[in-house]
This record gives structure tokens, sequence and C-alpha cells, in this order.
């Protein structure tokens, strides 16, 4: 493990350089956001929030337009209520977030039901959600198409230090490593970095994920 460390920091010294670009920095206090975030995330392009070029307003994309409906569907400025979310009329939420499905289910319904399995272990809340917690892990990931590497980054969009191992990420510590990477040794071997290096490991996750989604390819 000392040998991969040293290699990434190395692939990332060359590559990245000494000033990382920063975390977007999430979804503060806001559970329900950051569940619909880190759900439809999966296999999916996170795409831009709403913005404004020349005086003309650009609508949001791909996980930021989710968030936006979902936003507009719940009409409230501050959202952090699982229990809400999970008591949504179903049909209601797939409209909002439409019918991109994970593990074969509709991600609206996922969502739907992470909520109703964090609210019933009383995780009700932003503040509540302990990613090292295994009753909560284990609530989250018993729903079918949710895993370990979203329930992670769920934590890492409440401001919990983490690393989403998803194929970016894991591509970037293959290519700085020399050799492939599982999700599980990705996550390992930057969270290492991370700390040899004095690096925050969120900042440093996404700066990696970045790099990987936009180098040029040969």
């Amino acid at each position: 493990m000392d040998a991969d460390v040293a290699a990434l920091r190395a692939y990332i010294t060359g590559r990245l350089g000494s000033e990382l670009i920063e975390w977007p920095g999430g979804r503060p206090g806001e559970a329900e956001i950051a569940l619909v975030d880190a759900v439809m995330s999966i296999r999916a392009r996170y795409g831009r929030p709403a913005h404004t070029v020349d005086d003309i307003e650009l609508a949001p994309t791909g996980v930021h337009r989710a968030v936006a409906s979902y936003r507009r569907l719940r009409g409230e400025s501050h959202l952090d209520d699982l229990a809400a979310l999970a008591h949504l009329e179903a049909a209601a939420l797939t409209e909002a977030l439409g019918a991109q499905r994970t593990g074969g289910v509709l991600k609206a319904h996922a969502i739907r039901e992470a909520a109703a399995a964090l609210t019933a272990v009383e995780v009700t809340c932003a503040e509540k959600v302990n990613p090292a917690d295994e009753t909560q892990k284990k609530a989250y990931t018993s729903v079918k198409g949710l895993g370990w590497v979203t329930w992670e980054y769920f934590g890492m969009l409440l401001g919990r230090p983490g690393v989403k191992a998803d194929r970016w990420v894991i591509q970037a510590v293959t290519n700085g490593v020399g050799r492939p990477v599982t999700a599980r040794e990705a996550r390992t071997i930057v969270l290492q970095t991370a700390a040899d290096t004095g690096h925050d490991p969120t900042r440093l996750e996404h700066a990696l994920w970045a790099y990987e989604r936009t180098r040029p390819r040969s």
C-alpha cells in the first residue's frame, strides 16, 4: 500500500499540480437534496446548475436538473426532512425526477425507499447522518440499486470527509498506481494519500474525478 500511495502522490503532483481544484461544497444541511443528488448521480452526467450567459438564463442539466425539479416539487427553501421525502406521493416524485433506473428500479423509487429506511433507524435529517454507522449504512444499502459507494457520497454531500469511488476515480487511481484497482482499493488509496499529503480527502477525490473526466484521450 505504501508503494501505491507514493505512486498516486507522484501522479497527482505531475498531472494535477500542487493546487487542487475546489470541491463545489455539496449540499450541507439538506439531507433530502443530498439523497436525491447521490442517487441521481449513479451512472449519470452531473451536468451544470442553472446559470446566466449574456443575459440569457440557461436551465440546469443532468443531476442539477433533477435537484431543481425536486425543489419545485417540495416548494420549500430548506429541505432537511427525510420523513417528508419518504411520504411523498410516488407518482409525483417519479414525474419530478424522471424514469432513470438503478439496479432495475426507478431511481425515484430507490430515493423514496432509502428515505424510509433511514427514517426507520431514526436518521431524519442531515445532522443525524453518520457514514461510519453500520446500522445507517445497512439501512441505505438494503434498498435495491443502492450500494456503499453512494452511501459514502451521500455523507460527503453533507460535509463528511470521504471518497466516492466511482468509475472516474477508479480509473484515475488505476492510472496513478499503474495497475487495475477495485472500488474499495481506490477508496483506501485515496484516503491514505490524502492523509499522507495533508489534503482533505473529499477535495482530493474531487480533483481526481474532475481530471479523469476531462483529460484528453489519445
